[in-house]
């Protein structure tokens, strides 16, 4: 598949419409992205340059922690590189009084053609766009993507937060969006206006499917099992006690890959990606230590990651983290694999029977 910057010239002849929805930004995306947490949105289309004011400044200090390491400088330039996308992914010819909405996190090249690919399949039923990025400072590419599902004659929109983790500050700002929550996680920007229903569903976080999603990564990179080992990885949130939820769910996934593979150990861990730098560090620290015991215990090392495209920051800050280790990384996310479809197939069919089963009025 060509890339989502490959075919912006040509999208409309595709019947793909790309709208740029400039002033966004991401949590730790940030200037000074070099430093722990900070992830490069430089390859979404275009660039966006916005002065913010000082009350969007302390807002965003106080509710992120990794902000205050920041000057105003460096956190103006790092918004002015980021921009979020919105992309209709359905032929022309799909209508339906049921629409798709894929949210995602936005991603560095090819994180973007994997997430947009992996709902090509449902656009063929039920007219489908996407929302890439932080809407942080912006919701302008939520509301593009709810008012092209309504041309396409959606009543009821699925709203699909493809994200890792259910509790964090992304997950809370689309709540606040989508009116599901009295406080924003980032500036309060406008909420989305739309004349149909819209069900909010749950991350893929928890299915089963993310499981064995992993558990087929971990196999594609054995050799023999009796000698080797597995490490799974997570972006993670900032706050501790989301961060205690989301290993917990981890805990369970990394049991399922030990099961499919006979693996002697999986462990697993959260970078905390945005969290304050010593917080992030220290997480660092101890995953180096475990790969340095089993490497010094003569075992293979994998390292898995919790993620929903591969080959991007994440990656990269990862490789950069372990340097000087001897291990094998799987560069592959979520979304890139097969049975990623079953998710969104039987997340779809399960918002619309929870919905069915509601009073109305009820989300």
């Amino acid at each position: 598949m060509r890339s989502i910057h490959h075919r912006l010239s040509t999208c409309r002849k595709a019947g793909v419409t790309l709208v740029v929805a400039m002033l966004a930004g991401s949590a730790g995306a940030l200037a000074a992205e070099k430093a722990a947490g900070a992830d490069d949105h430089s390859a979404h289309q275009g660039q966006a340059a916005h002065e913010m004011s000082a009350n969007d400044l302390a807002i965003l200090r106080q509710k992120i922690p990794l902000y205050r390491q920041y000057t105003d400088a460096q956190i103006n330039e790092g918004m002015a590189r980021m921009v979020d996308l919105e992309v209709y992914l359905s032929p022309a010819g799909v209508r339906n009084e049921v629409g798709v909405l894929a949210l995602g996190h936005g991603y560095k090249e090819p994180g973007n053609t994997f997430f947009v690919g992996a709902f090509k399949p449902v656009a063929g039923k039920y007219p489908t766009a996407a929302g890439l990025g932080m809407a942080m400072m912006s919701s302008g590419h939520i509301q593009a993507a709810v008012d092209q599902l309504e041309k396409a004659g959606a009543k009821t929109i699925v709203a699909l937060p493809t994200e890792v983790g259910d509790d964090t500050s992304l997950i809370r700002q689309w709540s606040y969006i989508f009116g599901l929550s009295d406080e924003s996680a980032y500036l309060d920007v406008p909420r989305v206006k739309s004349t149909a229903k819209i069900l909010m569903a749950r991350t893929p976080t928890a299915s089963p499917i993310i499981g064995e999603i992993l558990a087929d990564y971990a196999k594609s990179a054995m050799r023999d099992a009796k000698d080797e080992v597995a490490m799974l990885v997570v972006h993670g949130p900032q706050e501790a006690e989301d961060n205690l939820k989301l290993l917990k769910i981890l805990a369970g996934h990394a049991a399922t890959v030990k099961a499919a593979t006979g693996l002697s150990e999986v462990y697993y861990d959260s970078l905390q990606d945005d969290a304050p730098t010593a917080i992030r560090t220290a997480n660092v620290n101890r995953m180096r230590d475990w790969i340095s015991k089993h490497t010094a215990a003569g075992h293979r090392v994998i390292v898995l990651q919790a993620i929903m495209t591969g080959q991007g920051g994440v990656s990269g800050r990862l490789r950069r983290d372990f340097d000087g280790l001897s291990y094998d990384l799987v560069d592959k996310g979520f979304t890139e694999h097969p049975l990623f479809d079953r998710w969104i197939d039987a997340t779809v069919t399960a918002e619309l029977a929870r919905a069915a089963s509601l009073a109305p009025g009820v989300r």
